[in-house]
C-alpha cells in the first residue's frame, strides 16, 4: 500500500490526487498510520482523522493531494441526519480521489443504509482499491463483487516460496462436547462476540443464552480438566522440539477459547497443573489470558480484565524470543492484526470459520529467525470449516494447503526419514552396541555412529566433487527429521519410532558441534543452523549433566600439546572413536596456534595452511589415522616452541618483532644477502617507528594511518628494502602493521 500510494501520488495523470486509506478499527488504522509515517518514498506526511468532523473538513476543503487516514466508522451520520432520514452528505466529487481499503473482506458490504454506503455517496466518483488476505463470496457478502475482480495475486503458496511466510499444519486432538440439540456452530461463532452494548433486548437475550449454553458444555470442568493436561504435555513436548531450532528459545504459543468465562476457568486448570508458571505482575510469568472487559464482569472473568497499556506489555512480551511469556489465552482479541513471530503453536478451542479463521492460521506463519513450520491443534471440530475457507484461496494454495496441510503428511515423512536412515547407517553398526537402556549404551552407540559418519575412509564418504558425502547426507536428512518430527510428535502412530529419532537427533547434534568445533578453530563463520542448535542443547544437557566437551566425547583428557610423544599418540591410534580423537586435536592445534601466533601474519597463516593441507590428505585418504596423529604430534611440537623462536638472537626479538621478522624474511633476495641480523634490526625499528608513531585514534582516522604508513614506507627505503624491488614485499609489512598498530593504539592514553 505504501508504495502504491508513493506511485499514484505522484502519477502526473492523476494530477495530484488525494489518497483516504480507509480500515474498520482503530488498532489497525493505528499500525498502518506508523508505517506510513517511517516511509522515505512518499511525498508528503500522512493525516491520521480522529474525528467524523474532521474528516468532512479535510475531504471538502482539499483540492489536490493529501494521504488521508481514518476508520470506515466516520463515514456515519450524524445524529439529525439520521433522525431524518438523509443521505450521507457530499464530500467531494473530484475523480482524483483514490480509496485504499484495508482488510476489505470486512465491513463493506451494507450497501443500503451503512456505512459503506455512506462512503458511496460521500465519495461517488472516488477510485477504490481493495487489499485483503482472506477474500469471501457468500450470497449476501462477495469482496469481488464490491470491489471488481483481482488486479493481483500473491497467494500463500508464492509467500512460502519466497520466504515471506512459513507452512503452518493442522493436527486434530478432538476433546469431545456434547452439544444441545439447539446449539449450531453458527451459534457458537456468534456468542464468542460477548459485547452486548448497543443490542436491543430480544438480541441481547439470544446472545447471552448462548454464551450460557457454551460455557456450561465446552467449559464443563471434566472437559477443561481434560483440555489443560493434553495442552500442557502437548506443549511442553513442543517447546522442547522447537528450542534447538530457535536457538534455546522455546517460542510461543496462543490458545483460543470460546468466551471469557472459558478462557479464564481454562487458565486456573492450567495453573492447577503448573503452579511455577503464574505470576501477579504484568511483566512476568509464563502464562497470561488476553480479553476486553470492565470492572463490573463477574469473576473470574474480571481477574484478567486489564487497561489497554498493560494488554501491550503483554502483547510486547509475545514478541520478544527471550522473555519468559510462552502461553497466551484469547478469545478474539489478537487473533486479527497482530503479529508475534516467535509465535509458532495454536491450541484452538473454538470452531472458528471462513476469513476469520484464515486469519488466526496466520498468527503463527510469520517467519522468525529457526522457525520453519507453523502448527495448528484444533481441540474443536473445523476440518470442514478449512477445507471450505482454503476454497476461497487460489488452485495452488488448495492443491499445496500452505496453511492446514494435514500433520499425517508430517507423520508419514517422519517414518520414511527413518527408513531412510536405518538404510544409511546400516553399515556402522551402532544398534549392536545399543544392547542396553542405559545412558552408558546410549552414549556409546551415539558416538560410535558420529565417528563412522565422519571417517574419511567410511564408503560414501569419498565421493566425486560435487556430491555430497555420507555425513552430508546424514546431516540433511537428520536436520529434516528432527523439523518434522518438531510437528508430528503427538501423532500416536509414531509411539514406535520415539527411540530411534531421539538418537538420529542426538546423533545430529554431536556431528553439529564437531562441525562448529572445525569451523571456529580455522576462524571460519558457524552457519546460523548450527548455532541455534547449540545454543538450544547447551543450558539443557549442562543441567542434565551429560557430555558437552569434544575430548570427553573422544574419550581423552584434554591433552598437553607439549606432552604428544609417540607413545601418547599410540594410545590415541587405538582408541574406538579415533575419528573423534583426531579432530579433537586438530581443533586444540587450531586454537593453540591462534593463540600463539596472536598477530603474527606470516605464522599464523603458515600454520593454518599446513593444518588445512594436512588434514585435506587424510580426508582423501592420503594418510592413515595413525600417521595423521603422528603428523599433528609434530606439529603441536612446533606450536609449543613458536613462543621461543625469537631468543636465538641477540638481543632476543619480541613478540612483535618477531612478526615484522617474519614479515621481512619473506622475501628471499634479502634473506640470502642480508642475512638474519639485519632483517632482525629493521624488525626493531619498525616496532620502535610504530611505538612512537602510532596514535589512540589510529582505528578513526585514516589521515592518521596514512602518515604511519608512509614513515613505515621511509624506514623501509632507508635500508634499501627489499633488494629485489618487489612491491609485495612492501605490502606484506604494511599488512602486519595494520595488524599489531591497534595494539599499540589501546594503550596510548589520549592527547599523546
Amino acid at each position: 500500500m505504501e508504495i502504491y500510494t508513493a506511485l499514484v501520488l505522484t502519477h502526473p495523470e492523476l494530477l495530484n490526487p488525494t489518497v483516504v486509506v480507509i480500515t474498520d478499527r482503530k488498532e489497525l488504522d493505528g499500525q498502518l498510520f506508523a508505517t506510513f509515517q517511517r516511509s522515505t518514498l512518499l511525498p508528503e506526511q500522512p493525516v491520521q482523522v480522529t474525528t467524523r468532523a474532521q474528516l468532512r473538513s479535510e475531504l471538502t476543503s482539499r483540492k489536490t493531494g493529501g494521504i488521508l487516514f481514518t476508520t470506515l466508522q466516520k463515514f456515519s451520520l450524524s445524529t439529525d441526519e439520521a433522525r431524518v432520514g438523509a443521505d450521507h452528505p457530499l464530500l467531494s466529487d473530484r475523480h482524483n480521489v483514490i480509496v485504499i481499503v484495508d482488510e476489505a473482506h470486512r465491513s463493506h458490504y451494507d450497501d443500503l443504509d451503512g456505512y459503506a454506503r455512506h462512503l458511496r455517496d460521500a465519495l461517488p466518483h472516488a477510485t477504490m482499491i481493495a487489499f485483503t488476505g482472506t477474500p469471501i463470496s457468500f450470497t449476501d457478502r462477495n469482496t469481488r463483487e464490491v470491489f471488481g475482480d483481482y488486479i493481483d495475486i500473491y497467494d500463500l503458496t508464492r509467500a512460502v516460496a519466497d520466504g515471506a511466510t512459513v507452512p503452518v499444519y493442522f493436527e486434530p486432538r478432538l476433546v469431545q462436547v456434547k452439544l444441545a440439540e439447539d446449539l449450531s456452530p453458527e451459534q457458537i461463532d456468534l456468542a464468542a462476540d460477548e459485547s452486548t452494548t448497543g443490542l436491543d433486548d430480544a438480541e441481547r437475550d439470544r446472545i447471552e443464552k448462548s454464551v450460557a449454553v457454551i460455557n456450561a458444555i465446552y467449559g464443563a470442568p471434566r472437559r477443561l480438566e481434560q483440555l489443560a493436561t493434553d495442552i500442557v504435555s502437548h506443549w511442553e513436548q513442543r517447546r522442547e522440539l522447537m528450542s534447538s531450532f530457535l536457538g534455546g528459545s522455546p517460542g510461543k504459543a496462543m490458545i483460543v477459547g470460546a468466551t471469557r468465562q472459558i478462557c479464564a476457568d481454562l487458565y486456573a486448570q492450567i495453573i492447577r497443573l503448573r503452579p511455577g508458571w503464574r505470576s501477579d505482575s504484568i511483566d512476568a510469568g509464563v502464562i497470561k489470558v488476553v480479553y476486553s472487559g470492565t470492572a463490573a464482569d463477574p469473576a473470574p472473568i474480571r481477574a484478567h480484565v486489564r487497561r489497554d497499556s498493560e494488554n501491550k506489555v503483554i502483547k510486547q512480551r509475545l514478541r520478544e524470543g527471550d522473555d519468559e511469556l510462552e502461553l497466551v489465552i484469547v478469545k478474539d482479541m489478537m487473533l486479527t492484526g497482530f503479529d508475534a513471530p516467535p509465535l509458532h503453536t495454536m491450541y484452538l478451542d473454538r470452531p472458528l470459520q471462513g476469513a476469520l479463521l484464515m486469519q488466526a492460521l496466520a498468527r503463527v506463519n510469520r517467519t522468525f529467525e529457526g522457525k520453519q513450520d507453523g502448527l495448528l491443534v484444533a481441540y474443536a471440530p473445523i476440518a470442514e470449516n478449512l477445507n471450505a475457507a482454503l476454497a476461497e484461496y487460489t488452485v495452488a494454495d488448495q492443491a499445496a494447503r500452505p496453511v492446514g496441510k494435514p500433520v499425517d503428511e508430517a507423520a508419514a515423512l517422519v517414518r520414511s526419514l527413518v527408513t531412510a536412515l536405518d538404510e544409511m547407517t546400516a553399515g556402522s553398526g551402532w544398534r549392536q552396541l545399543f544392547t542396553a537402556d542405559d545412558k552408558k549404551s546410549w552414549i556409546k552407540a551415539v558416538l560410535h555412529l558420529t565417528n563412522w559418519l565422519r571417517t574419511p575412509s567410511t564408503p560414501g564418504n569419498k565421493v566425486p566433487e560435487g556430491e555430497q558425502t555420507l555425513a552430508a547426507r546424514y546431516r540433511l536428512l537428520s536436520g529434516q527429521l528432527s523439523r518434522m518430527w518438531a510437528i508430528a510428535s503427538g501423532d500416536e502412530t509414531l509411539g514406535d519410532l520415539h527411540r530411534t529419532i531421539r538418537f538420529y537427533e542426538e546423533v545430529r547434534v554431536w556431528m553439529a558441534k564437531f562441525d562448529a568445533q572445525e569451523r571456529q578453530g580455522s576462524d571460519q563463520p558457524i552457519p546460523e543452523d548450527i548455532q541455534r542448535l547449540l545454543l538450544g542443547l547447551v543450558a539443557k544437557a549442562t543441567a542434565a549433566g551429560e557430555i558437552t566437551d569434544i575430548y570427553d566425547a573422544a574419550g581423552l583428557a584434554k591433552p598437553d600439546l607439549g606432552k604428544l610423544n609417540e607413545a601418547a599418540i599410540q594410545r590415541i591410534t587405538e582408541r574406538p572413536n579415533s575419528q573423534l580423537a583426531i579432530e579433537a586435536l586438530r581443533n586444540l592445534l587450531q586454537v593453540e596456534a591462534v593463540r600463539v601466533t596472536g598477530t603474527n601474519v606470516v605464522r599464523r597463516k603458515v600454520f593454518s595452511e599446513r593444518l588445512t593441507g594436512l588434514m585435506n590428505r587424510y580426508t582423501n585418504q592420503q594418510l592413515t589415522a595413525a600417521e595423521v596423529l603422528a603428523e599433528l604430534a609434530s606439529l603441536a611440537n612446533e606450536v609449543t616452541a613458536e613462543a621461543n623462536r625469537g631468543n636465538r638472537f641477540d638481543p632476543p626479538l619480541s613478540h612483535d618483532e618477531m612478526a615484522f621478522y617474519d614479515a621481512v624474511a619473506q622475501n628471499d633476495a634479502a634473506l640470502e644477502q642480508w642475512g638474519d641480523e639485519k632483517l632482525a634490526a629493521i624488525a626493531r625499528d619498525l616496532v620502535t617507528t610504530m611505538r612512537s608513531k602510532v596514535r589512540v585514534d589510529w582505528s578513526k582516522r585514516e589521515d592518521v594511518r596514512a602518515a604511519l604508513r608512509a614513515e613505515v614506507k621511509r624506514l623501509l627505503r632507508q635500508y634499501g628494502y627489499p633488494p629485489d624491488r618487489q612491491e609485495d614485499a612492501v605490502l606484506l609489512v604494511l599488512e602486519q602493521l595494520e595488524s599489531l598498530a591497534p595494539g599499540y593504539a589501546h594503550q596510548r592514553r589520549p592527547g599523546t
